[in-house]
């Protein structure tokens, strides 16, 4: 029967198939609907290059009526062909297979041939198709947003799809993956996942990859990556000392404010613990200690999404191992004079006393110091030389400088 243009079979133009693998041809054709329901048989062909049955540049791979199977191991019509379904799977491919393929439908007793004019190009190649990620290029995210990420991989051979495995998957994530067949027919495998973006994520490249079976000695692969950027406010601020090893009177120190941020463009605050103000602003805090400097400080760091508040931090002054007894002593000569030490500060440098009686003798001296000092003791001793008395009175520190 000759070629009429009314009737035709529906084929995807082009299929990609992997080396080493099957490929299968979704497949439907038209037919006279009187002749289908009068045939006993019907029979399907496959021809490679050449839609003409008796041409000899014309190639039938697959015979229906003998089953002749030439150039392939195996091929099979999965299809009903009573119902116009002609899907086909071509087993083993190989590159020397790409090429156009027709399919051709023969019926008997009724004599019905038919060789359809629109073929399929089959194209073998031992590297598998790129994937598609989508979104293609992830713009920043604020954190704590739901982010879906889709990875397709081609399904040439459905009976040995691709596997899909992620990498640098989120804490959060959730994955599906199934084989869905897309508007031409063929399938593709999809694979979704969905999570909600974190702060340790940022700048995190999340990779799909599919790995293909094949009846060769390795698997093949295809892989993309999409890298995630995530907005968020400051997180795991701390403190760094330096030096980090012991501190005493008159070490330079710096104190650095650390954070992570997104966008990283941030302002630092110092404080102390008990003072209302501000220390300083900036990355890095830098003094030269001495024994006011112990204490509990702290930093801020905020940016254009938050603020966030390291953990306090202690200073402690060393001991710097001196032996000495800082001390203040008052010497009175002559007449007894009276001394009353109410009040002593440490770290202080300077006493006070709510009664101090001065010398009324011109002749009388007092002798006066101011000293620096902590856990004060005190001491005084009365002696009599001569028929005068003479008061000492001591005031010492703890030994510590």
């Amino acid at each position: 029967m000759f070629s009429d243009p009314s009737f035709d079979a529906k084929l995807p133009g082009r299929i990609n198939a992997l080396s080493g693998s099957c490929v299968q041809i979704p497949c439907t054709f038209d037919a006279p609907e009187n002749i289908l329901k009068d045939t006993e048989n019907i029979f399907g062909f496959w021809l490679k290059n050449h839609h003409a049955f008796l041409n000899p540049e014309s190639l039938v791979v697959f015979n229906g009526t003998s089953n002749i199977i030439k150039g392939f191991n195996y091929i099979e019509i999965l299809g009903n062909l009573r119902q116009r379904e002609c899907t086909t799977v071509f087993y083993d491919v190989m590159n020397n297979h790409t090429d156009n393929y027709y399919f051709r439908v023969e019926m008997k007793p009724v004599n019905w041939k038919y060789t359809y004019n629109h073929p399929i190009y089959i194209s073998v190649s031992d590297v598998p198709e790129l994937l598609i990620l989508t979104p293609t290029d992830l713009r920043e995210v604020m954190e704590e947003t739901t982010v879906n990420l889709s990875c397709s991989a081609e399904a040439p051979c459905p009976k040995q799809p691709p596997t899909i495995s992620w990498s640098n998957i989120p804490e959060s994530a959730r994955i599906t993956t199934q084989l869905q067949e897309k508007p031409d027919k063929t399938q593709s495998v999809f694979s979704y996942m969905t999570f909600k973006a974190s702060y340790k994520d940022h700048r995190k490249n999340i990779s799909c990859t599919a790995t293909y079976p094949r009846n060769t000695p390795n698997d093949s692969t295809a892989e993309t990556t999409v890298m995630l950027r995530v907005l968020f406010s400051p997180k795991e601020t701390h403190i760094i000392i330096d030096p980090s090893d012991s501190i005493s009177v008159g070490t330079n120190v710096t104190l650095t404010c650390k954070s992570k941020a997104s966008p990283n463009e941030m302002n630092y605050t110092w404080y102390k613990r008990g003072q209302e103000k501000e220390l300083d602003f900036g990355e890095q805090l830098t003094f030269n200690v001495n024994r006011r400097s112990g204490g509990w400080y702290f930093c801020t760091a905020k940016n254009i999404h938050g603020n966030q508040m390291s953990e306090e931090f202690q200073l402690i002054v060393a001991d710097n191992g001196s032996t000495e007894t800082p001390c203040i002593i008052f010497l009175f000569q002559g007449q007894e004079k009276h001394v009353q030490v109410n009040s002593i500060y440490a770290n202080s440098a300077f006493v006070m006393g709510d009664e101090l009686e001065m010398p009324k003798d011109e002749n009388d001296m007092i002798h006066y110091g101011e000293i620096d000092f902590s856990t004060p003791q005190t001491k005084s001793t009365t002696e009599k030389i001569s028929g005068q008395e003479t008061i000492y009175a001591e005031v010492c520190g703890s030994g510590k400088d």
